[in-house]
């Protein structure tokens, strides 16, 4: 029986969590463990469930308005930023929470269609995809070199590629070890750059016309979010960086909703992935397998659908209040005020593990971030960070 009054519980706790760049739904999880004796395990699930999925809808709204991602977002929120510079921040949103809750109704879809028409063995599949995985990140890293503009794209590729085989594979990461990565990289060196910016361009609220094209690329994004399933050690981020690979991002509204249905798509299959082979996929997946559970396929689905319907509401409804309130402030301040935000929780989340280590590891991450923007390379190209030590991991066994 679905625990709807918290599940709602979760979707207010992730509405929070989305609207704070540098809060990832790992590190409230971690946290969320202390109020199980309370809950119970099964009210605690639907909680979960509600926070993930309503704080991946919420948290476009400070990648648009400040361009902060978390690592999920990354390659969606510089596209994001862009419209809202030229005006079009709501329409940047709308189209994000459009293209994610496509890509949570095309993961259902999905999921009904192998599991109960086609009768696929998902644990067989996952076996033999698994030594294809290197292989596959080797040719996009070669194609990513190879389609490089200039000297500086190739040096972001390698000095974040190294970065992340230091980091991630020598050395023991942590939930707040991608944080102050992917902060760093993508956030950071955006804010500072904002400094720069008194005052946004006045945002003109419409939604987008829509185009029959989204619902393709959405779909195809969600199959590529399915394969998740099958890639451990492969982050929802770096399947965000392929699909931006394949996908041109010329056509930035088509790009929107082809990384919103990713990014959705990417946590309902690691949810479902418990269901089907054993093993999460996230955070939150993990936490929901430690717990060893029993879960309803069909309770799953109704609480993924009702957060994500919940979700996107409050996400259309909520943005147009905030672009209400960025316009009336100091945007040099309030890029400022999120400066110092995100550097007060990765020192806070990193005060009981190695500090120091992650003081480094975020400043470094800042300085190979300027030097992307500052040399007008792909940010994307800084996604290596995770392919680098992810082709290690395979074939270094």
């Amino acid at each position: 029986m679905l625990n709807l009054p918290y599940l709602i519980l979760g979707i207010i706790c992730g509405t929070i969590t989305g609207l704070f760049p540098g809060i990832h739904p790992n590190n409230i999880v971690a946290l969320s463990f202390l109020i199980i004796p309370f809950f119970g395990v099964d009210n605690y699930i639907p909680f979960l469930i509600g926070l993930v999925i309503t704080h991946y809808f919420i948290n476009f709204i400070p990648s648009a308005f400040l361009g902060v991602p978390d690592d999920e977002t990354a390659t969606s929120a510089l596209p994001m930023h862009r419209l809202t510079l030229n005006g079009k921040g709501f329409e940047a949103i709308v189209l994000a929470g459009f293209g994610s809750y496509l890509g949570v109704i095309f993961s259902i879809i999905i999921t009904l269609f192998l599991i109960f028409i086609l009768n696929v063995d998902i644990n067989s599949f996952y076996h033999s995809v698994k030594p294809l995985i290197p292989f596959i990140l080797i040719t996009f890293v070669i194609y990513q070199i190879l389609t490089s503009k200039s000297i500086w794209e190739i040096l972001v590729i390698f000095l974040s590629g190294i970065f992340g085989i230091v980091v991630l594979y020598c050395n023991n990461a942590y939930n707040i070890t991608l944080t102050a990565i992917f902060t760093g990289m993508f956030g950071i060196p955006l804010l500072i750059n904002n400094l720069k910016t008194y005052k946004i361009k006045s945002q003109i609220i419409t939604f987008p016309d829509f185009n029959i094209k989204f619902l393709k690329s959405s779909f195809f994004a969600s199959i590529v979010g399915f394969f998740r399933i099958f890639l451990p050690g492969v982050s929802g981020a770096q399947l965000n960086y392929i699909l931006s690979k394949i996908l041109s991002e010329k056509d930035l509204k088509n790009f929107i909703i082809s990384q919103g249905s990713i990014i959705l798509s990417n946590e309902v299959f690691s949810l479902l992935s418990i269901i089907f082979i054993g093993i999460g996929r996230s955070g939150v997946a993990r936490a929901i397998q430690i717990l060893n559970a029993n879960i309803d396929i069909n309770i799953a689905i109704f609480s993924i659908l009702i957060s994500s319907t919940i979700a996107l509401i409050i996400l259309i409804n909520l943005s147009k209040y905030i672009l209400i309130f960025i316009r009336k402030v100091n945007f040099k301040y309030l890029s400022l005020f999120f400066i110092i935000f995100c550097s007060l929780v990765i020192v806070i989340g990193s005060y009981n593990t190695y500090l120091s280590y992650h003081i480094i590891v975020y400043l470094t991450s800042i300085c190979i971030g300027l030097l992307a923007l500052k040399s007008q390379s792909n940010l994307s190209n800084m996604m290596n960070v995770l392919i680098f030590p992810t082709i290690l991991y395979f074939l270094m066994g």
